[in-house]
């Protein structure tokens, strides 16, 4: 599944391999690992196979019962153990009529509406034997009833405007983690699998898609009609998935893949790269993994109304419908790495959760961290020219690095049973940390053999569920083939070193008089305490030097397993004292690294006056990130920071500009309030000018991907600094759009100039921009438009702005997801939209909480809404408004105790930043930067005004 809140891949044929008829009839269930208790199952029975029959009434808008569904499921089934008389299974929000119990024999056991109990809490559906069950085999019969829910979850209802303005429903499915008993009751642990058979009866004007081919689609009277599939392979409950609505598709036959989505987005030629970049990146997968897909088909299709990014359903992938719609002229060259990396990841899960998945939710990084690994590797093979795996980075790692350097992290293995608690796993440690771990392994024992062992551990366990322990083992394996360890190394203690324990180390480098280099591991932490655990990793590492500026083998020196090593010059890695050393080669180990003193000056050295391309791109961009944090923690003093990153005057490169975007963006949240603010503007701008002048604001034919995001980095830092440079170029756009010379702002430049033209715009500005947002019905439009209103900084229209999202009417026509992205695109620009947010969440936390939900992931809405503002608070007044107000909802239920102290470390380091490092960079900056070089104040205010007018106009 595609984690949807953070926001932040050559057509060959494609050969479908099937499975041995024996493996696709015999479930897998292996006996549980840890204690049963709470809300897991006993697992002393285990299913064979499902039958499911559904009947929804979607189709018809005068039914009164349009959103209800009636259902059917026969289990057969398999006693484990001597002495069951009960079978327990999952369900939820569902009304049980009828259960008929049958054993080997046809001998009817139970037939009625009244032998079995439910507990909502746990929500097991208990069925009550006569008599103690042999064991054995077993028919389960139920019937029940429901309805179509509303929150984006298990069997629910979605909708969309068709090309009269007319509103259609459809009926589709979210089941991952623990949805699929919403639909049917079921065994909704990850663990368990069965083959699934469906049949669903919809109206004859729809049509319905499942995970698997249509088996036979039959009138069934003159309304409605029986569409009955395939059955599938044994899988979990979570991976089915079907849609019953009037979608258009297209497909590419020979490859057996189609693209389902309303027909106006068909009709505009909108999902044509979706369907190329599912054929690309299947493709591109076998042969990675040399394992073919295992389903007949594969499917794409985009829902309006969706809570996750996407879902990876066994031949049936689900997203959220803005995520595959990419159009060549209107949308952003992003959007299109966008949808390719999240079909990758999606198409990763294939074999990665669905061929293997875990055995129990502890393990999600089996399946998410894989994916994230995917989707980079895939992706990229896919479409080389965008340069995507060298986003990871940038994305995944130092993304990673952020939540990670928490005192409260989790480790990758954590164990939880509540739904609640499950859907919480969905983060950043399952996705990124665990993706970036996945990469250093597969840079440590090299590629080939890190394919090797995925091969050896997906044919091991292909249809079973999985542990750590099997993947380490498969890659042992192939680490003893190639003899690609030291022996005194095992991959079982390497995982364990890493997924095990929470947070990573960083690496400190000391090179003595005597040129001896000496390595030491701590645990990394933003705010530093004595208390907080220690840990030691088994840390592959590298390094590069002055005389060995070879950064293309990424396989280690060695393994730092113990707290130091000290390492001198030898024939095959020498240096002098004079040398400058870089370790961590393209950043392919989870780690920071911090040098002395004098390693950083002669790194800035030879950044700033020799040549700075002789230290490779991401390394760049791991000290350019690696130095803003570590000042930030204080192992690092801001001046050698701040001098470091000075060098940028000369970058071109699209990575370092993107570590310095993210690390920059947090100096300028913390220095809004200073005295010296104009000249960190000007510190900034120094940075940016010559860059920003070489790309300029206009795109060129000869860019490449990465050009015209660096340009993005340029332009929104030069305006955001007040250039009146950028902001008078940002006009002459705006009103050669106004004069009719373009038809529209380039779309890779849209997002900036309407952030810009708005942050100072007048009521009828924003009126304009919210009312025109309101009208369209293109998804990637309406989300580009609610992110710029959020730039806005006149509090009265950021209040009103706000209290749209919790409109009821309709007459705002927003989706579930975007109500909580109006809220974000607020508090995420500024101490104005922050103090504004918190304000508007205090005051409306009950209606935030029941609306946002609807189309949040988890439940967490006002939870997830809490970590992002904790972030951006910087100073004590706010910092005691925002516990007080986190004090208060956590009294009223809408946050947790994890939420709670989650938020509270992240704002409270922040003030200790505050505290201890505000004079020493204003100091820094009167000391360094020379005030008056950029134009800010009364002439810059006129053009971002002039700006918001010709917006006006425009719209």
């Amino acid at each position: 599944m595609w984690k949807a809140a953070i926001l932040i891949l050559s057509v060959t044929s494609a050969v479908w391999s099937g499975v041995p008829l024996e493996r696709q009839n015999l479930p897998s269930t292996p006996r549980q690992e840890v204690p049963v208790s709470g809300y897991r199952l006993p697992n002393n029975t285990i299913p064979l196979r499902y039958n499911v029959e559904l009947t929804t009434h979607v189709h018809d808008h005068q039914s009164p019962n349009q959103f209800d569904f009636n259902g059917k499921v026969t289990i057969w089934l398999r006693v484990l153990e001597e002495n069951v008389q009960n079978i327990t299974l999952h369900y939820r929000q569902i009304t049980v009529t009828h259960v008929k119990l049958t054993d080997a024999t046809n001998t009817v056991l139970v037939n009625d509406d009244s032998s079995f109990t439910t507990d909502v809490t746990y929500e097991f559906l208990v069925i009550l034997a006569p008599s103690i069950l042999r064991i054995g085999d077993y028919s389960l019969e139920l019937e029940y009833h429901g309805e179509l829910r509303t929150d984006n979850g298990g069997f629910y209802r979605s909708s969309y405007a068709d090309a009269r303005g007319n509103t259609r429903w459809i009926a589709t499915t979210q089941f991952e983690p623990t949805d699929a008993r919403h639909a049917f009751p079921c065994y909704d642990e990850p663990g368990t699998r069965a083959p699934i058979g469906l049949k669903l009866t919809h109206g004859n004007a729809y049509h319905a898609i499942s995970n698997m081919p249509i088996k036979s689609s039959l009138p069934w009277n003159a309304t409605y009609t029986v569409t009955e599939f395939e059955d599938t392979l044994a899988m979990q409950t979570y991976l089915l998935a079907f849609v019953v609505s009037d979608f258009a598709f297209i497909s590419n036959t020979e490859n057996k893949q189609s693209v389902y989505a309303n027909p106006v987005s068909i009709s505009n030629g909108d999902l044509n790269f979706a369907l190329e970049a599912g054929v690309k990146v299947i493709s591109a997968l076998e042969d990675y993994l040399q394992v073919k897909y295992s389903f007949p088909k594969l499917d794409q299709i985009g829902i309006p109304d969706f809570a996750a990014g996407a879902m990876e359903n066994w031949g049936l992938v689900t997203y959220r419908e803005e995520v595959l719609i990419y159009n060549s002229t209107k949308s952003p060259m992003g959007q299109l790495k966008r949808t390719a990396s999240i079909i990758a990841h999606e198409y990763g899960h294939q074999f990665f959760g669905n061929l293997v998945s875990p055995k129990w939710w502890s393990y999600l990084w089996l399946n998410e961290g894989f994916a994230t690994l995917m989707q980079y590797i895939a992706a990229d093979k896919a479409y080389p020219d965008l340069r995507i795996q060298d986003m990871a980075t940038v994305e995944a790692l130092q993304n990673a690095f952020q939540s990670d350097a928490l005192e409260n992290t989790r480790p990758m293995n954590s164990y939880v049973e509540t739904p609640t608690a499950i859907s919480a796993l969905f983060d950043d440690i399952a996705y990124d940390k665990s993706g970036s771990v996945l990469r250093q392994l597969q840079h440590a024992f090299g590629d080939t053999v890190f394919r090797a062992g995925l091969k050896y551990y997906l044919d091991a366990m292909q249809f079973q569920p999985a542990t750590p322990a099997d993947l380490a083992a498969a890659l042992q394996r192939a680490v003893d083939d190639h003899q690609a360890l030291p022996s005194t190394v095992n991959v079982s203690d390497i995982i364990n070193s890493w997924a095990d324990q929470s947070g990573y180390p960083v690496l400190h480098v000391r090179r003595n008089t005597d040129n001896v280099i000496t390595l030491s591991q701590e645990r990394y932490l933003l705010k530093r305490s004595k208390d907080a655990v220690k840990g030691t990793w088994y840390l592959p590492y590298n390094m590069a030097t002055s005389q060995a500026s070879d950064f293309s083998s990424t396989l280690p020196h060695d393994w730092l397993i113990d707290q130091t090593v000290e390492l001198r010059p030898s024939a095959a890695l020498n240096w002098t004292i004079d040398d400058w050393v870089i370790f961590n080669k393209q950043q392919t180990g989870y780690y920071r690294v911090n040098y002395d003193d004098k390693l950083w000056e002669q790194i800035t050295h030879e950044l700033h006056h020799g040549n700075h391309s002789s230290i490779h791109h991401l390394n760049r961009a791991q000290l350019i990130d690696d130095s803003l944090n570590l000042a930030r923690s204080g192992h690092l003093k801001y001046d050698i920071t701040l001098k470091l990153i000075q060098y940028l005057t000369k970058e071109e490169e699209y990575v370092p500009w993107a570590s310095l975007n993210n690390g920059l963006a947090y100096l300028n949240r913390m220095l809004a309030g200073s005295s010296k603010y104009n000249l960190f503007k000007k510190y900034v701008w120094e940075l940016v000018e010559p860059s920003f002048h070489k790309f300029g604001l206009e795109n060129k034919p000869s860019d490449t991907h990465f050009a015209k995001l660096t340009r993005n980095i340029l332009i929104n830092w030069a305006c955001q600094v007040g250039s009146e440079d950028c902001l008078t170029q940002t006009n002459s756009q705006l009103a050669e759009v106004v004069s009719n010379k373009t038809k529209d702002i380039d779309p890779n430049l849209k997002g900036v100039v309407y952030c810009n033209g708005l942050r100072n715009a007048d009521r009828n500005t924003f009126q304009y921009v919210l009312d025109r947002m309101h009208r369209s019905q293109d998804p990637s439009d309406r989300m580009l438009l609610i992110s710029a209103l959020g730039c806005s900084e006149n509090t009265a229209l950021l209040e009103m702005y706000l209290a749209t999202s919790l409109d009821e009417t309709g007459d705002f026509g927003y989706r579930g997801q975007e109500r909580s992205r109006v809220f974000s695109a607020v508090y995420v620009n500024g101490r104005v939209g922050l103090e504004t947010a918190m304000k508007f969440l205090d005051a409306n936390a009950a209606t935030i909480d029941r609306l946002y939900n609807g189309g949040g992931f988890g439940g967490r809405a006002i939870g997830s809404a809490v970590t992002g503002m904790a972030r951006r608070v910087v100073n004590k007044e706010q910092y005691d408004d925002f516990l007080a107000m986190n004090t208060r909802l956590e009294s009223a239920g809408y946050l947790n105790a994890g939420e709670l102290s989650t938020a509270k470390e992240l704002s409270g380091e922040n003030v200790q930043w505050t505290n201890t490092y505000f004079n020493v960079i204003e100091s820094w900056l009167e000391a360094n930067v020379k005030s008056g070089a950029v134009r800010f104040g009364t002439a810059s205010m006129m053009t971002v005004t002039t700006v918001a007018a010709l917006v006006a106009v425009l719209l």
